[in-house]
């Protein structure tokens, strides 16, 4: 039996959208009733294809659609492809038997509800079928080019993904169909975030040995075993070279050294991958860079790292570094903004050497006088 669960937003979203194609209670009652039967068609197309590859699935149906997950055996990419591929046929055989079933005569109310169900499952199967992730259409595309160009193919995916996703963006404005364009504008942002976090994806990303080695050291460091995570973060470094895991273990280290007062170490290990870094990787680049007085890096990295992590401590940070530079304007507007979080010495502060040499400027004076 395959387990399945409705997250309640499921409903609500059925609702609003049974409400916006009818208008009427009556109407809005039996889309949603479509809509519950269509998506659960669809998702036990993927699921009884996954069981009889020896799966375990489960469906969910979550607000705009439903979510089959399976596990077991591992499976070949025409196994994967099948899988996928058999939710939108069911959703079009769904779309045959409401055509069939308008061939003959029925009460108003039923032939209503069969062309509502041909019109529904028509759409959504076309639709679905775009090369877009997290569609069908795109998982298809993830897994022909993963087949053919590895962890490249997920990047070409993912990209040429956010890319028709803008474009039918703008199509569906065209058309003033704002949901949908809605939709797509969601799938194109996250498409261009998924391809910008997995550019430094390599073939070693995907070694399961590797991958769980990985996780040891996250576990080991989460129990403050610091000493066996360091050793198995550095291991993973050995193991990989570049990637994503190669990262992870380099940010991690890079804290753990931080923590143990190693800054220049820490310090080196972020500036050598400084354009890979994740956010939270930045902030540490940019906190080692303000301790070690390395102010240009500060200056190049105080506007992302403010905007991930607005805190006195970095806008101060910011206003000593373009202090340093000399560049008075952004000097003074990064120490106001430090100011305004208050529980700070004003004149301590502009008594610092940096902050002197800007005294009688008046860009920099206008933003303390």
């Amino acid at each position: 039996m395959i387990p399945v669960r409705i997250q309640p937003i499921f409903w609500v979203f059925a609702a609003l959208i049974g409400w916006m194609s009818s208008g009427t209670l009556f109407g809005t009652v039996a889309w949603v009733g479509i809509i519950f039967f269509s998506v659960l068609f669809h998702e036990y197309g993927h699921a009884l294809t996954a069981v009889c590859f020896k799966q375990r699935a489960s469906i969910q149906l979550v607000a705009l659609g439903g979510l089959t997950t399976f596990d077991g055996p591992k499976l070949k990419s025409w196994q994967r492809f099948l899988i996928v591929l058999n939710g939108p046929l069911f959703g079009f055989g769904l779309f045959v038997i409401a055509t069939v079933l308008l061939q003959y005569s029925w009460t108003p109310v039923l032939m209503a509800i069969f062309r509502a169900t041909q019109v529904a499952n028509l759409f959504w199967t076309v639709v679905n079928l775009f090369p877009v992730l997290p569609l069908d259409g795109g998982q298809l595309l993830r897994i022909v080019l993963e087949a053919w160009f590895g962890v490249k193919g997920l990047k070409l995916a993912l990209l040429v993904g956010a890319v028709i996703s803008s474009i039918c963006t703008l199509g569906f404005l065209l058309l003033q169909q704002y949901l949908a364009a809605a939709l797509f504008a969601l799938f194109a942002f996250q498409g261009f975030a998924q391809w910008r976090q997995n550019r430094t994806l390599q073939p070693s990303d995907q070694d399961e040995t590797i991958k769980q080695q990985f996780l040891q050291a996250e576990a080991a460091f989460t129990d403050k075993k610091v000493g066996e995570a360091e050793k198995l973060f550095r291991e993973v470094r050995a193991k990989t070279k570049q990637g994503m895991l190669f990262l992870g273990a380099t940010q991690y280290l890079a804290l753990i050294q931080s923590r143990a007062g190693a800054l220049d170490e820490a310090y080196e290990l972020l500036a050598r991958e400084e354009k890979d870094l994740t956010e939270e990787g930045r902030v540490l680049l940019h906190e080692l860079a303000a301790s070690l007085h390395h102010w240009d890096v500060v200056a190049k990295l105080s506007h992302e790292v403010y905007q991930f992590a607005p805190t006195q401590a970095h806008a101060l940070a910011n206003a000593r570094a373009f202090a340093y530079l000399h560049q008075a304007k952004p000097a003074g507007g990064w120490l106001q903004t430090a100011l305004e979080f208050g529980e700070m010495g004003r004149e301590q502060i502009l008594a610092e050497p940096e902050f002197q040499a800007l005294m009688h400027d008046s860009e920099f004076r206008e933003f303390i006088d």
